[in-house]
């Protein structure tokens, strides 16, 4: 029953704590992430962010090599778009919230826009790997989806812009200077990434770095660095999404997240239900009929899938040794096998009121780090672009 008491080890650690941070050793910075509240983004505050953006036009742009997200261009009504992902439900609320349109341009000649092909760089013969994913855009871009040249586009009429890899060439870019530029590097360890962190690409003014750690402290994010997570996401728009859905019969399931399979699966309180990779309606309805999700996997992971558990409504059980961000997890949720989270499970059923708790504390860090916070730098960022 320690669990039951978990909460009284999450200590109220301000924001601010994070440049003391610095000098700590990793295992602190480790404690910190789980332990540690670094407290709450006023509604205020999300309100004057968002109605800053109500009068600019933003636009979330991919290129037809990348494989995930929504597979072609769309504006407006964001929810059949979001339902269309192709791994992953990604970064929706600047549709969701920030009203932005999505363009799904060609693969343009210029090399920049190829920095996605490192990605085949450990494989045995990375260059025949390339020319396949080639094929695969060739004849995907042959078919009947809604794509654009990036020169069919007037870049120029947005105020933000933000790529996915870096889907338009330094051509363009540089050309629009009244625009803001900003791009994610999809590979969070590759390359672009680490090259990204000291310095973004030419024309470009934000790297948005995938992160939503409690405390940014070690790496200390650069000047033109955000603490972004790709799943960059509101609980209102989950409450969308979750209207889009067949009604469900209730949380009656453990979620087990991918790679975290066992030979058998232990006994449990609630029957055990295997994520199924599929991100379509499907996809969201295991996700709002989970009542816990769990990721017990030894393999390292980024820890992104944590973030739409919360926010869809399960209480996230983690392995934190493997996951590269703690900051979901909480006191007492750590956990190595799935006989390790039906034990703690089991043991949280039998409190309720305790449960409930959790729920709440987690669903508000989701918030906090992967919405609120993010949205307030970004537009503490545009505030200073525009004025300039």
């Amino acid at each position: 029953m320690a669990s039951v008491h978990a909460l009284k080890t999450f200590y109220t650690l301000p924001q601010k704590w994070e440049v003391l941070g610095i000098c700590l050793p990793r295992n602190c910075l480790n404690w910190a992430e789980i332990h540690g509240n670094p407290g709450k983004t006023s509604s205020t505050r999300v309100r004057d962010a968002l109605a800053f953006w109500r009068s600019r036009r933003v636009a979330l742009v991919k290129q037809t090599a990348y494989q995930g997200l929504y597979p072609e261009s769309s504006s407006g009504t964001w929810i059949p778009t979001v339902l269309r992902s192709g791994y992953h439900l990604g970064p929706f609320s600047f549709l969701a919230d920030l009203g932005a349109d999505y363009f799904v341009v060609r693969q343009a000649p210029e090399p920049e826009t190829y920095l996605w092909r490192e990605k085949f760089a450990t494989d045995p013969d990375p260059e025949a790997s390339f020319q396949r994913r080639m094929s695969e855009v060739r004849e995907l871009e042959s078919s009947r989806l809604l794509f654009h040249s990036v020169d069919d586009v007037p870049w120029h009429e947005y105020d933000l812009v933000i790529g996915i890899d870096v889907p338009i060439p330094s051509r363009i870019v540089q050309k629009s200077s009244r625009t803001l530029w900003a791009y994610y590097s999809i590979e969070a360890g590759g390359p672009l990434q680490k090259q990204s962190l000291s310095s973004p690409l030419a024309g470009y003014r934000l790297f948005l770095n995938h992160g939503f750690r409690r405390y940014r402290s070690r790496p200390r994010n650069r000047s033109h660095v955000l603490e972004f997570p790709l799943q960059f996401q509101s609980s209102n728009a989950w409450s969308f999404l979750r209207q889009a859905i067949p009604s469900q019969p209730g949380r009656e399931t453990i979620l087990v997240g991918a790679g975290s399979r066992e030979d058998s699966l232990p006994a449990s309180p609630l029957p055990w239900d295997h994520l199924s990779g599929s991100l379509t309606p499907a996809y969201l309805a295991q996700m709002f009929s989970a009542r816990f999700a769990v990721h017990t996997t030894s393999r390292p992971r980024w820890g992104n899938w944590a973030i739409e558990a919360a926010q869809a409504g399960s209480l996230f059980l983690g392995n934190a040794s493997s996951l590269a961000h703690l900051s979901l997890l909480l006191p007492g949720l750590d956990c190595r096998s799935l006989a390790d989270a039906s034990g703690k499970i089991s043991g949280l059923l039998k409190n309720p009121e305790y449960l409930q708790a959790l729920q709440s504390r987690q669903a508000d860090l989701a918030e906090e780090l992967a919405f609120r916070r993010p949205l307030l730098d970004l537009t503490a960022k545009a505030r200073e672009f525009f004025q300039s």
